[in-house]
């Protein structure tokens, strides 16, 4: 009797159930993973939708396709108080993730095994949703975005992400080739096992041309969540766009959006670009990088109930009135304190990876290392600040205010630092 060829989810279903993903040991803490955690950070999220400070003590969160646990851990990390769902189509990877938890000491948590299209069977309804890897393997992603829509609370916001079609076109091509000669067919050890004696096979030339280096691929996952991966599907941002529409979402930002600048692709931007930007739509600048400079294999965005926030910039009053923290999760990291308290007394800079910034890296200058030492107590008025700098010695008081407020404001920018105005 022949074999039944299995679905997209079946295929996934049966990936996972033997190789939960990733494979992080139990034991292994998230508080030092701080670009992951700013994915996963309510307040973070918050920020960017409303300009407001909003701790996540007593919020209900949700990690849909928590695979191991690794990322569900660092949601928990992320948002200290907050009540944890996580879920998952596979039982072992649910297990996995429950025992993670436990291991980490959190226990205002639940976990299930389910659909994400099911979702709504839950009857809960949350105030964050993060989903991470899953959407763009969907039949229809717009359905499991109407699907997170469904439950997510009026003030809520939705994490999620999408592959880039054009950063990732090389391994939709041979998915194709593989499939053509039967390794969607087998048992994914045995096609793992085939795409390396494939890959090892071919000229060295050509196998560079797909991408292969045998260094990144000694692990089954890795082969088959990328060069065997079912369903795997590319997007656009247009696509995304109008997916959010379909679904009644509304566009907040990307994950890492000051590192989709055009801006930062040129030496210096030509006078007929820069005018055609200022009359550019977010989505449209954003269309354009990714025309010029396809580098990212996610499109990660952050979304909400389609009209529910607007957000004016910072005036200079408000900032003047206001008080600057560094963003919770740096707070909360020992490491960081660590790290920053050692780069201050050895007078040199601090570079750090933080996902909010452009390449993913961010450095803080000596000099501004001092500027920003009082933040480490928790958040100071930026009057303060400003005194600070001013008592440093290097700057007079009108001086002072100017470059803080531009330096501040940067940081902004890369929600390194939040700002809370004065009442």
């Amino acid at each position: 009797m022949a074999s039944r060829t299995l679905s997209a989810s079946e295929r996934a279903l049966t990936l996972y159930e033997a190789l939960p993903y990733p494979n992080v040991p139990l034991s292994q803490t998230a508080r030092n993973a701080l670009p992951e955690m700013f994915k996963m950070s309510y307040t973070t999220a918050q920020y960017v939708r409303t300009h407001a400070v909003i701790e996540p003590e007593g919020k209900v969160l949700l990690n849909a396709g928590c695979g191991s646990g690794w990322e569900t851990l660092m949601m928990a990390e992320a948002n200290p108080g907050a009540k944890i769902v996580a879920f998952d189509l596979s039982p072992a990877s649910v297990k996995l993730t429950e025992e993670r938890l436990r291991y980490h000491g959190f226990t205002d948590t639940e976990f299930y095994v389910l659909n994400l299209l099911e979702l709504d069977r839950l009857g809960i309804q949350f105030d964050f949703i993060s989903l991470n890897d899953v959407l763009y393997l969907l039949e229809d992603p717009t359905d499991g975005l109407r699907a997170m829509k469904r439950v997510l609370k009026p003030e809520g916001i939705i994490r999620a992400n999408l592959h880039h079609r054009y950063q990732r076109q090389v391994f939709f091509r041979m998915q194709e080739a593989f499939q053509m000669v039967g390794q969607f067919d087998v048992a994914p050890a045995t096609g793992a096992k085939n795409v390396r004696e494939f890959m090892g096979s071919l000229q060295e030339e050509v196998a560079k041309g797909v991408l292969w280096n045998p260094a990144s691929y000694t692990e089954d996952p890795a082969i088959l969540n990328n060069y065997l991966l079912s369903n795997d599907k590319g997007f656009t941002i247009p696509e995304l766009f109008e997916m959010l529409r379909q679904a009644g979402l509304g566009f907040l930002s990307l994950v890492d959006m000051p590192d989709w600048s055009v801006e930062s692709l040129f030496k210096e931007v030509p006078e007929f670009v820069r005018r055609k930007l200022e009359a550019m739509s977010p989505m449209e600048r954003l269309q354009l990088y990714e025309l010029i400079r396809p580098a990212h294999r996610l499109i990660d965005f952050w979304v909400d109930h389609a009209g529910s926030s607007l957000v004016f910039p910072w005036s200079d009053e408000d900032w003047l009135e206001g008080s600057v923290q560094f963003n919770p999760i740096l707070l909360d990291s020992p490491r960081f304190h660590q790290e920053y308290t050692k780069a201050l007394q050895e007078n040199r800079p601090y570079e750090m990876q933080w996902t909010g910034a452009t390449h993913g890296r961010i450095t803080l200058p000596a000099d501004k290392l001092k500027w920003l030492a009082p933040l480490l107590q928790g958040p100071t008025p930026v009057r303060e600040v400003i005194q600070g700098v001013v008592e440093l010695g290097s700057l007079e008081a009108e001086k002072a205010a100017d470059e803080v407020l531009t330096y501040l404001t940067a940081l902004e920018d890369f929600l390194f630092i939040l700002l809370q105005p004065s009442l």
